[in-house]
């Protein structure tokens, strides 16, 4: 993929009176940018038909109902798709809103976030009646048995076992009451953001990894801890769905570091980060439909390299670019 696509950083070289006037255009400095994201998928999984899914549902049952019955909800969002590679995350939270509680009371309980450790399928369950039990799944929709039904990928145990299904550590925490606290940001005030921080850097760098997180209740076993949360499906989609907000640093754009005149040859300098690889590209003149020619591709090096590449001096002024993917 296209990193940067503009002439900045580059330089220009213009032969005046046998003279070589050589302009360096500096990067601008690194700054945060920001992103809020909903889900590209969620969906619950429910002890009490542990073969039915209900991702097409506008809410997510997490916690134990009046039977102690339990529920779990598998949230995902497409990190690699909206944040520039090799980026660095620096901040992130997550939002939940409680749109429902027993009607005969409910019991607190802390929700907790794990990394998922493999993929599921979403489905688009969503039946007009006995809703809270979802519908029979079709293949490759998530259930309480399995995360992809009706094929050989099951859940360790039924719902997703810690250390195979899920990871054991809890990415963030937070005790969730009624609609009247909405919304829960994850991790609270309390707890340190490195967990989630760390989580999406790993989905960013490695996208095969993101199989998004299982939001449990700590309390799951206790009657009537469940709760209703909002799913990306609500009809107020836009403040009530579970909403990812990340603060990240861009990569820098790839700097020509210096050039060298010696005789009829022009040496261009720069550094190559490990694992990417560049173009350098030059045009004889700059406008809107300037085409720009390669004058070298380097492909990936295993470590960051101080590289040099050389031009023929043969015309009276030239452009060139560094692109890096």
């Amino acid at each position: 993929m296209l990193q940067k696509s503009s002439l900045f950083p580059g330089f220009c070289l213009k032969l005046s009176v046998a003279i070589w006037l050589v302009t360096l255009i500096c990067s601008p400095l690194a700054r945060g940018e920001s992103i809020m994201l909903i889900p590209n998928a969620d969906t619950s999984i429910m002890e009490i038909t542990p073969t039915n899914n209900a991702g097409g549902r506008s809410w997510l049952n997490v916690g134990g109902n009046h039977y102690g019955q339990r529920n779990r909800a598998l949230v995902k969002f497409d990190i690699a798709g909206n944040i520039p590679p090799h980026s660095q995350i620096i901040s992130a939270s997550l939002n939940l809103n409680v749109t429902g509680v027993p009607g005969d009371g409910y019991d607190v309980g802390f929700f907790d976030l794990h990394r998922l450790l493999r993929d599921w399928g979403e489905g688009n369950k969503n039946p007009s009646v006995a809703s809270g039990q979802g519908s029979p799944a079709s293949t490759n929709d998530a259930t309480w048995l399995s995360p992809m039904a009706y094929t050989t990928n099951l859940w360790s145990v039924p719902g997703g076992g810690a250390t195979n299904d899920y990871a054991a550590t809890v990415t963030a925490s937070q005790i969730v009451y009624d609609q009247g606290q909405n919304p829960y940001q994850f991790p609270d005030a309390h707890d340190s953001p490195a967990p989630m921080i760390a989580d999406i850097q790993m989905w960013l760098d490695h996208p095969g990894t993101n199989f998004g997180w299982i939001i449990i209740c700590e309390s799951e076993a206790v009657p009537n801890t469940v709760r209703r949360l909002a799913s990306r499906e609500d009809p107020d989609t836009e403040n009530a769905a579970p909403l990812l907000n990340i603060e990240y640093i861009p990569p820098s754009p790839p700097i020509i570091s210096s050039v060298q005149q010696t005789r009829n040859q022009l040496k261009i300098f720069f550094t190559a980060e490990a694992g990417r690889s560049y173009v350098v590209q030059f045009c004889n003149n700059l406008s809107s439909t300037n085409l720009w020619s390669t004058l070298t591709n380097i492909s990936q090096q295993s470590l960051t390299t101080n590289l040099v590449v050389t031009d023929s001096i043969t015309n009276s002024r030239r452009f060139y670019r560094l692109e890096r993917y």
